[in-house]
């Protein structure tokens, strides 16, 4: 007998295996590295300090400081620069905050909101400021992303990791337009995304170019205060009032809290939910209007037909101008604007349906052959949206993605998978990647938390199993950008308009085959069966099982969790008031 307790087992097989000398539910170190420290960076910082172990976490921030382009919108502040969405339902729900000062918040609030979840939380421990990626190299022999970083000095340095993800973003690179004569202009020329400071507009002549989010805020909030003011609309798009626009003031404007109502959100929690949950709902119902031929769309085109109508007392050079007839609302994302189209019948407003020939050093000359002086002209011309990275990111057999996706729409759709993975590109994940997620009816908020959570279940997946890589199969991208495809013709994305989710009248629409509660849902169980891996433990798949025994059994949870949890805890019982009674040794 004493043979048989002493006898040893193999340590290892023909081929090499061995079983690992751990317990099931063993948690592996992992490194991960991410870009950007705005909000899709400060949710994955707190989901990984709140929840993750033995991860090695760093953020390169290419800007001075926090909140993406909240950050870089507050520091040179546009007149007029604030979201659409309302305030209670753009911040993290880890953190709700009672004392919003408006329904739709300025820049400035949004971005002290999110450098104060970074204090509080102490997340800018994770956060490297000035530090641009400038490229990304996945390293097979290792399995890791080898990646060269550019310091504030302009010095270059490698680190690598395991697991690289994307929370750059693609509203933070402006551009200058296009336009001849532009910089021999001698007058202030300023881009609403860079808007410096010292720049006093009262009662000057301003041109302001672009009519998209920027142009409609900026042109609004200025014209009061300008002498003259001269704005081009060259293509027609939907004004509408706010996201959420039943519990805004009358007619969906903007409204400040009372004292009263941010002392109750403050006292009174599970009702400050409640408003919250209320308002989001609304939101969420915007997608039927999205849908072709539903009684919503149907409504929602009638009404803002008949209230930019009203709004431009029915001026038909400008209701020719400014009012889609080629599409409905929904096509373009729809852009509220309280007193635009009113500021455009001011007397002090010209506005030109075509564009002019160029700029002088004075001003512009109009399509006719005008000259116009101007004391300012203002590009309200948005940002490079393309989801092209900015650096190269080569993937498996050399493919750089930055070459892959050259042409737009991108050559081969299918590279994509749910906006959050790349064909051939091993363990690199993104926040609002290519058919980027349901953007166009909502707040992005609570997208961003989805995708952190996915993210956090991936990487416990790899660290539990030992998996070193997984990328997502060609299969299961090209399956579901066939049904997003399909999908999407029912949609009012479909229509022949132009936007930064729709780069061409004819251009296939990156957005999601769905709804916001659809995506959730769909990244709470993750699809693993759409993924290909690659295991340690000599490529053995269930070599985490280890050696026969559990976590459980030494980290302090019930070992009979099976049978029902104790006051609702997963911890081990303590026995010592049963065990007299019924043990006998």
């Amino acid at each position: 007998m004493t043979d048989l307790v002493a006898k040893q087992w193999p340590s290892e097989n023909g081929r090499g295996y061995q079983i690992p000398d751990q317990r099931f539910g063993t948690i592996h170190p992992l490194k991960v590295i991410a870009i950007g420290a705005g909000i899709s960076g400060i949710s994955l910082a707190h989901d990984v300090q709140e929840y993750g172990e033995q991860i090695e976490f760093t953020i390169y921030e290419m800007g001075t400081d926090v909140g993406g382009t909240w950050f870089w919108n507050q520091d040179l502040l546009y007149p007029g620069c604030r979201c659409d969405i309302p305030s209670v339902n753009y911040q993290m729900s880890w953190c709700p905050n009672p004392d919003w000062s408006e329904y739709y918040s300025t820049a400035v609030e949004i971005y002290r909101y999110y450098k104060d979840l970074v204090e509080r939380f102490g997340l800018e421990k994770y956060m490297r400021f000035s530090h641009e990626v400038v490229r990304a190299e996945w390293v097979d022999d290792t399995s890791r992303w080898k990646l060269t970083i550019r310091d504030p000095d302009g010095r270059h340095f490698e680190d690598e990791c395991n697991v690289f993800i994307n929370a750059g973003g693609v509203l933070n690179n402006w551009k200058w337009p296009d336009i001849e004569g532009l910089h021999d202009f001698q007058g202030t020329l300023c881009h609403t995304a860079r808007w410096p400071k010292e720049f006093d507009y009262k009662n000057k002549r301003v041109a302001v170019i672009g009519s998209g989010s920027s142009g409609i805020q900026v042109l609004a909030t200025i014209q009061p205060d300008v002498k003259q003011l001269y704005h081009w609309i060259r293509s027609p798009t939907w004004i509408t009032p706010g996201f959420a626009q039943q519990f805004a003031a009358p007619g969906g404007k903007n409204f400040r809290y009372t004292e009263e109502q941010k002392k109750k959100y403050a006292d009174d929690p599970i009702h400050a939910l409640k408003y919250r949950k209320m308002v989001e709902s609304e939101l969420n119902e915007r997608f039927k209007f999205i849908v072709q031929g539903t009684p919503e769309q149907k409504a929602a085109l009638e009404f803002a037909k008949k209230d930019m109508r009203q709004r431009l007392n029915e001026n038909q050079r400008l209701i020719d101008a400014i009012v889609p007839t080629e599409f409905v609302v929904g096509c373009r994302r729809p852009t509220p604007g309280n007193g635009y189209l009113e500021a455009l019948l001011a007397p002090n407003v010209r506005v030109f349906t075509e564009m002019f020939q160029r700029v002088t050093s004075k001003g512009f000359i109009d399509s006719e052959g005008n000259e116009f002086e101007v004391d300012a002209i203002v590009c309200a011309t948005g940002f490079n949206t393309s989801f092209i990275p900015r650096f190269p990111v080569i993937g498996q057999h050399g493919i750089n993605v930055q070459d892959r996706w050259k042409e737009y729409p991108i050559d081969s759709a299918s590279t994509f998978y749910l906006s959050l993975a790349v064909k051939d590109t091993p363990n690199y994940f993104m926040y609002y990647g290519p058919h980027e997620g349901p953007t166009g009816h909502g707040s992005g908020a609570p997208m961003i938390e989805a995708m952190t959570r996915c993210f956090m279940q991936v990487i416990r997946k790899m660290q539990v199993e030992n998996i070193v890589s997984m990328q997502v199969k060609h299969k299961a991208a090209d399956d579901f950008n066939e049904h997003r495809e399909l999908y999407l013709k029912r949609t009012a994305w479909a229509g022949r308009c132009s936007s930064w989710f729709k780069p061409g009248p004819d251009a296939s629409p990156v957005m999601f085959p769905g709804n916001r509660i659809l995506f959730i849902e769909l990244l709470t169980n993750p699809r693993w069966e759409d993924w290909d891996y690659e295991y340690g433990y000599m490529g053995n798949r269930f070599g985490y099982l280890g050696n026969g025994f559990t976590m459980r059994e030494v980290d302090g949870r019930d070992t009979t969790f099976y049978y029902g949890l104790l006051d609702g805890k997963d911890e081990q019982p303590d026995y010592s008031d049963l065990r007299p009674t019924y043990a006998w040794m």
